[in-house]
């Protein structure tokens, strides 16, 4: 299933992370030219076509669009020489850079502060206004579930034991089901 550009856009623009990823990242001599916006756009892009996590699939997703997108986003850029197209060396520099910034200065297998936060925040804009309220309601129910005793079938005498819990990436910001 593919989203629109447009869709993918307003949920980057309305959790707030591009302008505060930009701000971590260094300062060059001359600009980038992808920006973290339309980097998070191809990534966007890339899993909503379901395509391979890979940086090419990311470039290709960006390479992909129409032509006022392109120069819309920065995808292409007037250069000297003429029309310059994103490059991969490009995209994997800009890539390379955001990770920097928002990883740990010690890797202890959790993420970075600042990289759950833009997380959570890309996944509050992800989900619709009018299923805020329920999404939580939806993630109590399921951890409930999740951690609910196995029916024993008919016959058996063992007590039946409980699945094991799996660590996923809502467990971190879902409170824990009411007792």
């Amino acid at each position: 299933m593919s989203l629109p550009l447009a869709a993918l856009e307003e949920i980057i623009d309305a959790s707030g992370v591009a302008p505060r990823i930009e701000a971590l990242l260094p300062a060059g001599v001359r600009h980038r030219q992808l920006r973290v916006r339309t980097l998070l756009a191809g990534m966007l892009l890339s899993q909503a076509d379901q395509r391979p996590a890979h940086l090419t699939r990311v470039r290709d997703a960006l390479t992909a669009l129409p032509g006022s997108d392109q120069v819309r986003l920065g995808v292409t850029e007037d250069w000297k020489t003429g029309p310059h197209l994103l490059t991969y060396r490009q995209t994997e520099r800009t890539f390379g850079l955001v990770t920097v910034a928002l990883a740990k200065d010690v890797p202890d297998g959790l993420p970075s502060g600042t990289l759950a936060a833009i997380c959570n925040d890309l996944l509050e804009a992800s989900i619709p206004s009018e299923h805020k309220q329920a999404s939580s309601s939806l993630a109590r129910r399921l951890a409930a579930a999740a951690t609910a005793p196995t029916p024993k079938p008919p016959g058996d005498t063992a007590p039946a034991a409980a699945p094991a819990r799996t660590a996923s990436c809502s467990s971190a910001t879902t409170p824990p089901p009411p007792p």
